[in-house]
């Protein structure tokens, strides 16, 4: 697997310095740990900027899933379990979240700096001139790809009050989630306008072919959770298919010792620390079929009291394991619950059957929607996507007045006047 050079902490500075001091302080050594950010409006820079943005994606999209993940009723908090000890943790488990949780408001940082860092590549690049085209091409595709996915995000897992979902963009108003899709649509739309380009130095997308595939079943994915059946089908037919590579997040573990593992999955839901642990159902599936563990590994972990066992997830078992965020086994799921719904023409059952065929686990007979849903939360285990999931099939968990999002927090309550 590629990987490249983690260089989150120049980037991240380099786009946030202005330089002011030019009438008073010259003459004097350039920086050495940070970028002017004149200086980033530079062909030879643009790979650089590149790198930072997908980097930014990979450190928002797991602490997103992770937390959305324990809002659902895929995992649990237990403060019997060894190092379970975050509180705001057990808010979010329990779906009674204070406007000041810091882990989320932590966790909206990243997410609203992706989106700035998305956003400042394209008018980055049709700002300075560029000669080489797919150069250009493929800075602009990763611009309108992270900004998209930016705003996928925003959409899906955050949210203004307990069941009204969406965000904000630069202080602006609120954007619920219908609104937030229709824009992160655009965002794909438009990078299949970008997709040529030389993919040799691109970690995760191998060629054209592959990154058109990529956006359509992420705008497959899109339309499925907006409700609108007949987009969704069309894009996901021209999605994923199977055996096709998925379109996969990097970690990045330049700076552990002030950063940590990276991966949050494993640094607070897994072998790292297991703060969150999985609902029991989940080794129920395993004990009842042993084959499940090829996409449902676990391991246990004995409780604080010497009794009580838990499991964690072992998804990824290390702090680089990388995260999938979109696959052709989801891109099947997606086609087979369109063709249980009567859209399309797709074989539901020969779908299933070739993602379990994929984990050598055995055919099913049949397939219904309940039993699609069964198969999206072993398929999908641990990636985000069992939150949206609950609200779609009206399988909410919590009891009256809980969150099913994750509330955009005071800090940005008290700064935005639109609040």
């Amino acid at each position: 697997m590629k990987k490249y050079i983690s260089l989150t902490s120049l980037l991240f500075a380099a786009l946030l310095i202005l330089v002011s001091c030019e009438d008073y302080v010259q003459d004097i050594d350039p920086l050495i740990d940070a970028i002017e950010d004149e200086r980033l409006n530079d062909a030879g820079q643009i790979k650089f900027i590149i790198q930072g943005v997908q980097e930014k994606y990979a450190r928002t999209q797991d602490q997103i899933y992770v937390m959305a993940d324990g809002l659902s009723d895929l995992f649990f908090f237990d403060s019997n379990v060894p190092n379970a000890t975050f509180p705001q943790f057990l808010e979010i488990d329990l779906g009674q979240i204070e406007l000041d949780n810091n882990s989320i408001d932590n966790m909206l940082d990243l997410l609203g700096e992706l989106r700035f860092y998305s956003d400042n590549l394209i008018t980055r690049v049709n700002s300075i001139d560029i000669a080489d085209a797919q150069l250009k091409n493929r800075a602009l595709f990763n611009g309108y790809l992270y900004g998209g996915l930016a705003r996928y995000l925003y959409a899906t897992f955050i949210g203004l009050d307990i069941t009204n979902g969406g965000g904000v963009i630069n202080n602006g108003p609120f954007i619920p989630s219908a609104e937030m899709y229709d824009l992160a649509i655009e965002r794909f739309d438009e990078a299949l306008n970008y997709v040529d380009y030389d993919y040799s130095e691109d970690p995760v997308l191998e060629d054209t072919t592959h990154a058109r595939k990529v956006v359509h079943s992420l705008l497959a994915r899109l339309y499925l959770y907006k409700g609108d059946d007949a987009n969704a089908l069309t894009h996901a037919q021209l999605g994923l298919a199977d055996g096709d590579s998925p379109f996969r997040i990097l970690s990045f573990t330049s700076n552990q010792s002030t950063t940590g593992p990276d991966n949050f999955y494993y640094q607070q839901a897994g072998a790292g620390r297991a703060q969150y642990v999985v609902d029991y159902r989940f080794n129920n599936y395993v004990t009842a079929d042993p084959a499940e563990a090829s996409r449902i590994p676990l391991e246990p972990i004995t409780g604080n009291d010497g009794v009580t066992i838990y499991y964690f997830q072992v998804k990824y078992p290390v702090e680089t394991s990388p995260i999938d965020c979109i696959t052709w086994q989801e891109n099947n799921l997606m086609l087979a619950e369109l063709s249980l719904k009567g859209v399309g023409g797709g074989d539901a059952l020969a779908l299933v059957n070739s993602n379990r065929a994929s984990h050598g686990l055995a055919d099913l007979g049949s397939i219904d929607l309940p039993g699609l849903i069964v198969e999206r939360e072993k398929e999908l285990f641990c990636t985000g996507n069992r939150l949206p999931d609950q609200r779609r099939f009206d399988l909410w968990h919590l009891g009256a007045g809980t969150w099913q999002y994750l509330p955009i927090t005071m800090s940005e309550r008290n700064e935005n006047p639109n609040f």
